[in-house]
């Protein structure tokens, strides 16, 4: 009896024991679901659509991102460069060719470099150093299935951008939207984007109403693709001279991007003004030196219609620059229409929208501004 007395306490106590575990277990919440904050926050997500169209799931308050690509371009322009915490070869080496680098040289400097950055070409990512430095989200400006690959990878959401030579167009703006959204900058984005909106339709107007008798012909020159060009290095499908709705000789071609061309079809399109990269300048004066004959009877070189165009791709589309580049183009080719634009403070309003900073100033200091050109 006793022993039958002192089994049923031992089942009653662990009975008892049982109850209070559940009903300690009922109050406590399960993890991102319960009275806890801190729970919450972190697991809590939030869903953002990337340029390519790709739902990824992030956390609701990112504090860290990493960059694949020229994605640390679009973090700047989007205003959360702070969240940085690595980014690729290309943003460790500073360049006036990629504004943004220069921008924030000394952030760069001392981030980690996970990739070795290239846009187009290929790309070689350290996956193990991503997934220690575990940040919360990649920016990439690779392909749509490079970022899906990455992803599965690393278990890290990627976020995939697109842009390449493009100024105003749905990609950009939704490659602006998208960064910021995920980073939770997305008031700057949107200022960012309106600001775009608002020069495309600046420069539209402008230019809409032109005769195709009355645009001049032009050709850029200098274009630097798979390495540093002379005069016959140019691009077909200009994005500022497609903006402006300009007579583009190199369009003739059929060509979509960058080509080289020779000098006899330079001549015979004999074009009324040049726009020509002024950082190969030492390949086209020895080019001038070779041919002085050929290019003196050029319509451009006899009229002095020869200028400037800091070139904007560079391992991706610097935005600002090309943007920069259509107003001088615009400018140059029709005065009468942009006679009311303070091209200097013009320059200086879009490099410190995209990039926090008067760019500009840099450029100028560095010799590469928008000017004439002589080789006389």
């Amino acid at each position: 009896m006793l022993k039958r007395m002192r089994a049923c306490g031992v089942v009653a106590i662990a009975a008892c024991l049982c109850a209070c575990l559940l009903a300690f277990a009922g109050c406590s919440a399960p993890v991102g679901t319960g009275s806890s904050e801190g729970a919450q926050d972190a697991v809590a997500t939030k869903t953002v659509v990337d340029a390519y169209g790709r739902s990824v799931e992030v956390p609701a308050d990112v504090q860290s991102a990493a960059t694949v690509g020229s994605g640390a371009r679009f973090v700047v322009y989007a205003g959360g460069q702070d969240k940085l915490i690595a980014a690729t070869e290309m943003e460790t080496e500073p360049a006036l060719n990629r504004p943004y680098t220069i921008a924030y040289k000394d952030l760069f400097a001392n981030l980690p470099a996970t990739s070795n950055g290239n846009h187009l070409l290929e790309t070689n990512v350290n996956e193990e150093q991503l997934m220690e430095l575990a940040p919360d989200v990649i920016i990439s400006s690779r392909s749509a299935e490079e970022c899906d690959s990455l992803q599965a990878d690393t278990g890290i959401p990627v976020i995939g951008i697109t842009y390449q030579n493009q100024l105003f167009t749905d990609n950009v703006y939704a490659s602006i939207t998208c960064v910021g959204e995920a980073l939770g900058t997305q008031d700057h984005a949107q200022e960012v984007v309106s600001k775009l909106k608002e020069w495309d339709a600046d420069l539209k107007a402008r230019t809409a109403d032109i005769p195709d008798a009355d645009k001049p012909s032009v050709y850029v020159g200098a274009v630097n693709y798979k390495g540093a060009k002379s005069f016959t290095g140019t691009y077909a499908n200009y994005a500022p001279l497609v903006e402006l709705s300009a007579k583009n000789v190199a369009d003739e071609t059929g060509q979509k991007a960058a080509i080289d061309v020779d000098l006899e079809q330079i001549g015979n399109w004999d074009p009324d003004f040049m726009f020509l990269n002024a950082g190969n300048m030492d390949l086209m004066k020895t080019d001038y030196a070779n041919n002085k004959a050929f290019f003196d009877d050029l319509k451009a070189f006899k009229e002095g219609h020869l200028y400037t165009q800091p070139f904007f791709n560079f391992n991706g589309t610097n935005i600002d620059t090309g943007i920069c580049d259509t107003y001088f183009i615009g400018a140059t080719i029709y005065p009468d229409k942009f006679a009311d634009v303070d091209l200097d403070a013009r320059y200086s309003e879009i490099y410190t929208t995209l990039l926090g900073v008067d760019f500009y100033q840099t450029m100028k200091n560095a010799g590469m501004g928008f000017t004439t050109l002589s080789f006389s």
